[in-house]
C-alpha cells in the first residue's frame, strides 16, 4: 500500500497537448512506457509523415543515448526523456543545438527559479554538475534537411545519491531546489520555449546571445575530444557558426565544431 501510495504517477500528457493545441511544438504528444529511444520512435514517425511538433516521450528507454553513442539512463517516472520532430529549413537546422539549451534554460527558470548554466555546446549543468543532456540530429537529403529531432533527457525528481555513478557528475532539479517538481509544468514549460523559439526567427538574435552568455566554458583552460583527436587550450570565445575557438598554449586558434570538453584545473 504505502509503495504505491509514493509511486509518482504518470504523465498527463492529454492537459499538456491541450494546452499546447496552437503551438508550433506539442500539440501531438505520444506517451510511451518503454521503448528503445525516444529519437527512434520519433524518426519512425518522420518516416510516417507525422506533423512538425510532434513529441515522443518515454518513461523508460532500453537504448537512451547521448553524445557519442553514451547511454542515457532514466528513472521511470522520476524524470523527462522526449524527442521532438522538426522540418526546418536547412538555414534553421543550423540554429537548433543553440536554440534548444536556451528553451530548457528559459523552463528551469521559469518553473523553479534556479539559474543553470552551459557546458559547451549544448550540456545543461546546476552547480557545475549536468542536470540535462541534449542531442540534435538531423537527416539530410541532397542538401535539404528532411527531417530533425531533437532529443532531451533531464533529470526532475532523481535521488543522485541512488546512483554512485552518477553522483559526482550529476543532479537533478529536486536535488538542487531541495523538493519535488511537477514534471508536466515543467515538460510544458520547455515545449512552449521551444514552439517560441522555433517560431520567432526574429528574435534569434536574443536566443543566441543568451546561449552564449550562458556558456561556463568560456575563459576556461580546457581538454577537447573528438574520436582520437584531442586538443588543449584556452576556450576564448565561439564564432557565428557556434564552433569553439580554442586557443593553444602556442598562441595559435582552432574552431573546434564539436567534441567533449573537460575542464583542466
Amino acid at each position: 500500500m504505502n509503495a504505491r501510495r509514493n509511486t509518482p504517477p504518470p504523465l498527463n500528457v492529454e492537459a499538456i497537448a491541450a494546452s499546447l493545441r496552437d503551438s508550433a511544438v506539442g500539440h501531438r504528444i505520444l506517451y510511451l512506457p518503454v521503448v528503445t529511444s525516444t529519437m527512434d520512435i520519433a524518426r519512425q514517425e518522420a518516416e510516417r509523415g507525422a506533423a512538425e511538433g510532434t513529441v515522443v516521450v518515454a518513461e523508460e528507454q532500453t537504448a537512451g543515448r547521448g553524445r557519442f553513442g553514451r547511454q542515457w539512463r532514466s528513472t521511470p517516472r522520476q524524470n523527462l526523456s522526449f524527442s521532438v520532430l522538426l522540418y526546418p529549413s536547412r538555414r534553421t537546422s543550423t540554429r537548433l543545438s543553440s536554440m534548444t539549451p536556451v528553451a530548457v534554460l528559459r523552463a528551469i527558470r521559469t518553473v523553479t527559479g534556479l539559474t543553470a548554466t552551459l557546458k559547451w555546446p549544448n550540456d545543461v549543468r546546476l552547480g557545475e554538475k549536468k542536470v540535462c543532456g541534449i542531442l540534435v540530429e538531423a537527416d539530410f537529403q541532397d542538401s535539404q534537411v528532411r527531417h530533425a529531432i531533437l532529443g532531451i533527457g533531464i533529470n526532475v525528481n532523481l535521488n543522485p545519491a541512488d546512483d554512485p555513478q552518477a553522483y559526482f557528475v550529476a543532479t537533478s532539479l529536486a536535488a538542487e531546489l531541495g523538493k519535488p517538481v511537477s514534471r508536466e509544468e515543467l515538460l510544458q514549460a520547455i515545449l512552449t520555449e521551444l514552439g517560441l523559439a522555433y517560431t520567432h526567427l526574429k528574435e534569434w538574435n536574443r536566443v543566441w546571445d543568451e546561449w552564449c552568455s550562458s556558456l561556463e566554458t568560456l575563459g576556461r583552460q580546457v581538454q577537447v575530444r573528438w574520436g582520437d583527436h584531442v586538443e588543449e587550450g584556452v576556450a576564448e570565445d565561439v564564432d557565428s557558426e557556434g564552433n569553439l575557438l580554442l586557443r593553444r598554449a602556442d598562441g595559435t586558434l582552432v574552431a573546434l565544431a564539436a567534441g567533449e570538453v573537460t575542464f583542466q584545473l
